[in-house]
C-alpha cells in the first residue's frame, strides 16, 4: 500500500514579523486547541460579540492555562519576551493568534483592523460628512 502525501493539506505555520524578526508559530496541538477555543470564547464575550457569561466549562479550561504560557503563540511567546518585545505588542499578537487559530485569518484580520487600526474620529474624512445629530465635540478626557 502506498503512502498518501498529506503535506499539501497541513495547516501552515502562523508567521509574525516584529522588529525585523519573524516568529513562526506551529498549528496548535489538541490540548492547546482546547485552550485557544476557550480564549476565543472569552475574547468574543469581552468584546461584546457574543452576549452572556463565559460558561463554567470554558472557564475551567481557561484556569488551566499556566501563567508563563500562551497556547496560541507556543514557543514564540517566550521568544518574544526574551527579545524584549513590549507587553502591549505581545498582547495584541496573542489576541490575533487566538482568533487566527480559532476562526481563521480573515476573522483575525478583521478584528485586528477594528481594534487597532488608527481611525480619524474628527469627522473631517469623507468630505466632512457626519451622521445626523453628531457634533465636532472631541471624545475622551479633558472634554467640556
Amino acid at each position: 500500500m502506498s503512502a498518501v502525501d498529506f503535506e499539501q493539506w497541513v495547516a501552515p505555520d502562523l508567521k509574525i514579523t516584529l522588529g525585523g524578526r519573524t516568529y513562526e508559530v506551529q498549528p496548535p496541538s489538541v490540548d492547546s486547541a482546547k485552550k485557544i477555543i476557550a480564549a476565543a470564547v472569552r475574547g468574543e464575550v469581552n468584546l461584546g460579540l457574543v452576549q452572556g457569561e463565559i460558561p463554567a466549562e470554558v472557564q475551567r479550561v481557561l484556569d488551566s492555562i499556566e501563567q508563563d504560557e500562551h497556547p496560541a503563540l507556543g514557543a514564540a511567546y517566550p521568544a518574544m519576551i526574551a527579545d524584549g518585545i513590549p507587553a502591549l505588542t505581545i498582547d495584541r499578537v496573542a489576541y490575533y493568534a487566538v482568533f487566527f487559530w480559532a476562526r481563521g485569518k480573515e476573522y483575525a484580520d478583521t478584528l485586528a483592523k477594528l481594534l487597532w487600526l488608527p481611525r480619524d474620529l474628527s469627522g473631517e474624512g469623507a468630505g466632512g460628512a457626519r451622521p445626523k445629530g453628531s457634533s465636532r465635540r472631541k471624545i475622551g478626557p479633558n472634554t467640556e
